[in-house]
């Protein structure tokens, strides 16, 4: 029986952990994984948040992709981390990430169009981080 290879490039660790490099660019803070999972959505969804236009198509059910960040995040940050490109911060409040001077001269290399549009998005992201980060998502399906 032949195989059948399915093709698994969009929302992989590595992808996820790259555009989490450059949220914590951006934000210029720390941030919770929770935190970032709303954020790269938001990222990537914009419109949702009343943001620029989406990064990513709006497909059916796109909603979903949160428990896959939420589920794949943790590995593409222990990747980044593990190569010096975030900085983990262990605090009585809970587990934090920040940019550090090396997430910078990575994210600065980023010179593809699609990383040239998400720095367009970037800024909105920075200025919008609360009203992102405590959106309620059984909101977002609703909607």
């Amino acid at each position: 029986m032949d195989e059948i290879n399915i093709f698994k490039g969009f929302n992989t660790p590595i992808e996820i952990g790259t555009r989490v490099t450059l949220i914590l660019t951006a934000i210029e803070n720390k941030a919770s994984l929770d935190d970032l999972v709303m954020l790269d959505y938001a990222l990537l969804y914009s419109q949702e948040f009343g943001g620029p236009e989406n990064l990513h198509p709006a497909l059916p059910n796109h909603i979903a992709e949160i428990t896959h960040r939420r589920e794949f995040m943790p590995k593409a940050i222990q990747f980044f981390l593990e190569r010096g490109l975030i900085e983990l911060l262990m605090q009585d409040s809970g587990y934090f990430y920040q940019s550090n001077d090396s997430t910078l001269d990575f994210v600065s290399c980023l010179q593809s169009s699609y990383y040239k549009k998400a720095w367009k998005r970037l800024s909105w992201i920075s200025e919008n981080r609360i009203k992102i980060t405590n959106t309620n998502v059984i909101g977002l399906v609703k909607s």
